[in-house]
């Protein structure tokens, strides 16, 4: 939603005890869906949030808060619902998580919690630190029997079996091979001459 000012208005309200997800990319970025009790989240316009898009399934996932905790469960998407780049069926969610749908990706925020003491108060915080993330080790290639449903489900490019490369390299050598006997033979044809 666009303020008249054409900057992006947030789509949720300013209350800080509620879930939210805040997109982080594409054509999104910046808006606010929040979440109170329960929403289910796809591209029909019968959806809590509604995305339009072919990245999301018609019921893609649902949200629902229980007691202090949000809960997603991906409702059978075709492109998967991810949590911190893990694919989920049903999972927690914590503030700072990051929840993706296909290329559509948003960063969890959680309610903020009531003050206990005097709002006069001086306070002073910890910043919060993040801990390096442990190197990922590379994902096995793919080898795609079908076509994907979207540039976003693919975590690496196409890879060519062993047999592929073998018969590939069969190939290359027969045809040098063909190549140097065509010479040599146009070679001898033109000292006869």
């Amino acid at each position: 939603m666009a303020s008249e000012d054409g900057k992006l208005a947030s789509t949720a309200s300013t209350d800080n005890n509620q879930w939210e997800l805040v997109a982080e990319g594409d054509w999104l970025v910046g808006q606010r869906f929040g979440v109170k009790h329960h929403a289910v989240l796809g591209r029909d316009s019968s959806c809590d949030i509604t995305i339009p898009g072919t990245h999301l399934s018609r019921r893609h996932a649902e949200l629902a808060v229980k007691g202090p905790t949000l809960l997603i469960r991906d409702l059978g998407s075709s492109n998967g619902t991810y949590v911190n780049d893990e694919r989920v069926t049903e999972t927690e969610l914590k503030p700072g998580d990051t929840v993706r749908f296909d290329v559509l990706v948003f960063r969890v925020q959680g309610p903020e919690l009531a003050p206990i003491m005097d709002s006069n108060a001086t306070m002073i915080r910890r910043v919060p630190t993040k801990k390096p993330a442990a190197p990922r080790p590379a994902p096995e290639p793919k080898n795609w029997k079908v076509k994907p449903t979207s540039v976003g489900n693919r975590e690496s490019t196409v890879q060519m079996t062993t047999l592929q490369k073998a018969s590939h390299s069969v190939s290359t050598i027969l045809a040098v091979l063909m190549g140097i006997a065509t010479l040599a033979a146009l070679g001898y044809l033109f000292t006869q001459l």
